[in-house]
């Protein structure tokens, strides 16, 4: 079984790859690009306590639902066969046995994992989902689509440029391909990195101590019904299964009982005992079986208070930064009326309370203007997406971060509803304007108007010289102007503004 397993977690692996890879506009995949997210529990949870909740995006997460109750009935299994993160993780500490110290099946911080989850939960009553960037499916995607993706790609690049003379010759060709970077993409390759480093210190250290996600499969499959049986008269107390346990689910002092809740079902157990006294299969016997999770009654409260003390100050304006006017969130995030028409734009907190933080738009924007949120938003707004028209702009027949993202914070939308969503405001400074300057300053330029998609850049007759001037009416604040405009210094002559803070 331990052999099965590991195909499993290669082939579960392999496909979450391939859907991300394909991430990318026009999205063509027969399965939803986002299945992985949409099978997340913790995701799902964080949206449906939120105040943003609509049965329309609860819906979306029916995969999750799925997975929590075969949890239920059949225990952790995901964390030890699905998960990407996993496999990965389990892929590093192979490869950093040689420097890892002594595996311990001692307490650990176990309970530091379900501290996290609360935290994480109590902040999203208030909308504010604090820690949800930590879930190991958003934070594998993210990796993937931000930090790998590109560093691949310019790794080909690279490869292609230095090998050119060896191939001119044999008429061989590599094209280079186009490479978006993102703000963050290096940090969230370092923080990938970190946790698979984790693995010097013992195996599964990220699963056993930090995960979130795992805390709250683990709480939920306790008493699951797939658990580990010892014969008690058979076991020879060698504990081995105690040393080999990767997630520390046996107690060396009583290696005849499990930690249910930190059992993932990896088999190793099994292949250890040399009497083989040890076996999983369905049980619904007490004996052996401990259910309890490590997360104390006070450690409960403090983790309960935190989350909602910041989400609280958070929802009430304390300590949210005021919306900067150039803070422009992507087409889809927007709602529908009863008949499916378009409403309005999402407000700032619907979106944030209903956003992953995944990179799914990121990597699905044709263009690279999606990029992560740092500062600018606060901290609640931390990795939610933000169009930056200077990197690059919404392009008029792309519709793929609708369609890409999980949690409904981006509605799918088509193509000719995009006219209709106007997410910015395209505004004209005439101080640093070429077209708009007087006297021998003048110099005519046209190439707002040239680049704009939607014809909402006119030219008027000004003192017998041409002038350009936006239509409010049709600007959609796609930022294609702003990103054509020949001005760069101290900033562009046309700013695109977010519809709230237009001027």
């Amino acid at each position: 079984m331990r052999r099965v397993r590991q195909t499993v977690q290669l082939l579960a692996l392999a496909l979450f790859v391939g859907l991300v890879w394909s991430t990318t506009w026009p999205l063509s995949t027969q399965v939803p690009v986002s299945l992985f997210l949409r099978l997340d529990p913790l995701a799902g949870l964080a949206v449906a306590v939120s105040p943003a909740r609509s049965w329309q995006t609860l819906g979306l997460f029916w995969p999750a639902l799925v997975l929590l109750g075969a949890t239920v009935a059949l225990g952790r299994f995901f964390c030890g066969w699905l998960c990407p993160l996993g496999t990965c993780i389990d892929i590093g500490d192979r490869l950093l046995k040689r420097w890892r110290r002594r595996p311990t099946a001692g307490p650990g911080l176990r309970w530091l994992k379900y501290a996290l989850l609360v935290t994480t939960l109590a902040a999203a009553l208030f909308g504010v989902p604090l820690l949800l960037f930590l879930d190991p499916l958003c934070l594998a995607t993210r990796t993937l689509g931000t930090a790998i993706h590109p560093a691949l790609g310019l790794g080909y690049n690279g490869l292609a440029l230095a090998s050119e003379p060896l191939r001119s010759p044999l008429g061989w060709r590599l094209d280079p391909v186009p490479v978006h970077l993102f703000r963050l993409g290096v940090t969230s390759g370092l923080m990938f990195l970190g946790i698979l480093g984790l693995g010097l210190i013992s195996r599964r250290y990220w699963c056993r101590n930090l995960c979130p996600l795992g805390a709250l499969l683990g709480f939920a499959g306790a008493h699951g019904l797939w658990r580990r049986v010892t014969g008690g008269e058979s076991c020879t107390a060698c504990r081995r299964c105690a040393t080999e346990c990767k997630m520390g689910a046996i107690p060396a002092d009583a290696p005849c009982t499990t930690r249910q809740a930190e059992c993932i079902q990896c088999y190793d157990c099994l292949d250890c005992c040399r009497p083989a006294a040890t076996d999983i299969r369905l049980s619904s016997g007490s004996e052996g079986l401990d259910p309890e999770v490590s997360l104390g009654r006070r450690q409960f409260l403090a983790a309960t208070g935190l989350g909602a003390t910041y989400g609280l100050l958070t929802a009430v304006g304390v300590i949210r930064r005021p919306h900067p006017d150039r803070l422009i969130r992507p087409p889809g995030a927007v709602v529908r009326d009863g008949s499916g028409a378009l409403s309005r734009l999402m407000t700032e907190s619907e979106f944030r309370a209903r956003c992953l933080r995944c990179g799914q738009c990121l990597k699905a924007c044709p263009t690279g203007g999606l990029q992560p949120c740092v500062v600018e938003a606060g901290l609640d707004g931390f990795y939610t997406p933000r169009l930056v028209p200077q990197v690059g702009w919404c392009e008029q027949n792309c519709n793929a971060c609708g369609s890409a993202c999980p949690s409904g914070a981006l509605a799918p939308f088509a193509i000719e509803e995009k006219r209709r969503i106007q997410i910015g405001l395209a505004e004209i400074h005439r101080d640093r304007c070429l077209s708009w300057r007087t006297g021998g300053d003048y110099a005519q330029c046209t190439i707002c108007k040239e680049y704009c998609s939607y014809g909402a850049i006119d030219l008027v007759s000004d003192q017998g010289q041409l002038r350009p001037v936006v239509r409010r009416g049709r600007c959609t604040g796609c930022g294609i102007c702003e990103n054509a405009c020949p001005v760069r210094e101290p900033d562009r002559a046309i700013i695109v503004y977010n519809r709230v803070n237009s001027r």
